[in-house]
Formats: structure tokens, sequence, C-alpha cells
């Protein structure tokens, strides 16, 4: 008989009890959000964004962000504790890994990488093949995503650019982006639009909350 290694836990009962998975709810077929009972499917939000889209696209969330997840958001990202990416890693691994498609991450910016040391999306993808093919435009000089009111983040501007050498290998591939929120899509779909421009067969998002 062979042993391998146990594997501890990352969360104990009473902590994982406070994070809400949205795998055994109803959800929004375009962005993943948690659906009430009084909310249309696809939810208001996504209503607009067809609007003023041309391209197809739907996201998928683990987990809601309620206040676990954005107590541990802080943690992770904000305070720099990159310990904690191991305790959603192997269920973000698992969720984009299975579906067979190339998969790039949602990149940082120079100012956030020098002061964090760390992307905080690539650090739950520990394994994962990827294909880093967007970068943070350097003419766009603004302030983190997270000190944005929503208003803010509907206005953006292109905050990405296509990383060239990469371009070959999104052409006529099905893509998924990966994030960490999704909050008003606004950048998940920046993100899109480009991987479509570069020639992507079909893009889709999996984030690990909403």
């Amino acid at each position: 008989m062979s042993l391998a290694p146990t594997q501890a836990r990352q969360l104990c009962e009473e902590c994982a009890a406070k994070f809400f998975r949205l795998d055994s709810v109803a959800t929004c077929d375009q962005c993943g959000r948690r659906l009430k009972a009084e909310m249309s499917n696809p939810c208001y939000d996504c209503e607009r964004w067809q609007q003023q889209i041309s391209f197809d696209f739907q996201n998928r969330a683990l987990y809601e962000y309620n206040s676990a997840m954005k107590d541990y958001m802080k943690r992770y990202k904000f305070l720099g504790d990159y310990q904690l990416r191991f305790i959603f890693a192997k269920e973000v691994k698992k969720a984009v890994t299975r579906q067979k498609r190339l998969l790039v991450p949602i990149p940082v910016n120079a100012g956030t990488m020098a002061t964090r040391g760390f992307n905080q999306v690539t650090g739950l993808l520990k394994g994962c093949s990827l294909v880093e093919a967007l970068k943070t435009s350097q003419t766009v000089k603004d302030k983190r995503q997270s000190e944005k009111d929503r208003a803010d983040r509907l206005r953006l501007i292109q905050p990405f650019e296509l990383v060239e050498p990469q371009i070959e290998r999104i052409s006529g591939k099905n893509v998924t982006i990966i994030d960490d929120v999704y909050t008003t899509g606004t950048t998940i779909r920046h993100a899109a639009s480009l991987l479509y421009q570069a020639g992507a067969a079909s893009v889709i998002g999996i984030t690990l909350a909403r």
C-alpha cells in the first residue's frame, strides 16, 4: 500500500461556513450573481450590458462577495498575506481547468506589483497553464479599482493592452478570463473585448466572487 501526504484543511468548518457558495442557488446566467426572488434572469445589470456591447460574454462566480469574502480579500490583496491564496487555489484551479480552454488572468499594474509584490489572480492559479495575453495600459494612470465607486468603474476607459507575442495563441481559441471579484463587470468585459479583437472564438469569465 502506497502512502500519500495528507492535505491540511485551509479553513476550519466554522470559518468555511461563513463563505457562501453560489453553486447551490439560482444565479444570473450572464454574470453569476445570486438572484433574489424578485430579480429577472438575466439580472437588470446584465440587461443593460446586452444593450451596450456587441459580443457574447458570460461569467461564472464561485462565491458570493459577502462580509467573509470581503474580509478575505482585504487581508489577501490589500494587506498582502500571500499565504491566503491557498484557501481557494485548489477550488479555483478545478473550476478553470475542467473546460479545456485557454486561461487568461486579469493583470495588475506595475505600481500594484511593486508595492504588493504579487498578482492576486495568478496567486490563485498555481499549477495552471496561463496565457498572459493582457497587460495594463501604459496610457491609463488612475487610482486602483478598489478605490473607485460604481460610477467610476462604469466610466472606465480601456485599461488593458494586448501582449503582442501572445496574440497568435488567442486567435481561433476558446478563452476563459480569470479574475478575483466581479463587481460591475466593466473590467472583465474590457478584457473580453480585446481578446475578441485578437480573434478569440469565444470568451467567458470565471471569478472567485460576485
